[in-house]
């Protein structure tokens, strides 16, 4: 029974919002054609609207914030989430991932 007592003060800190962001944090990369990573942040060049982003759901609110139509796949796999996100206005078509995912230099 402890353990699903731990379980759930867990979810309850989770929801709360009382965990330290360090325990929650994720790092996102693009991922390329063949395995190859950047960081999230690196599609800052298209365009100001694209700075700060650190996570696929930043992009995605931004971006329909703005009013695009945005077009999202979300994957589970055993290595993490995955999100594909296409914003055919901004002539985006991504795969975000986190570092579980990218070929090691």
């Amino acid at each position: 029974m402890t353990g699903f007592y731990l379980c759930n003060a867990l979810i309850v800190a989770i929801l709360l919002g009382v965990l330290p962001s360090s325990v929650l944090a994720v790092d996102w990369f693009l991922m390329g054609r063949h395995g190859e990573c950047a960081p999230l942040s690196s599609l800052a060049r298209k365009g100001p609207e694209f700075r700060g982003l650190q996570t696929p759901h930043q992009l995605i609110d931004k971006m329909r914030a703005a009013g695009h139509q945005v077009d999202v796949k979300e994957h589970g796999t055993p290595s993490g989430p995955m999100f594909e996100v296409h914003v055919p206005a901004k002539e985006i078509a991504v795969m975000v991932v986190t570092a579980n995912f990218c070929k090691a230099p």
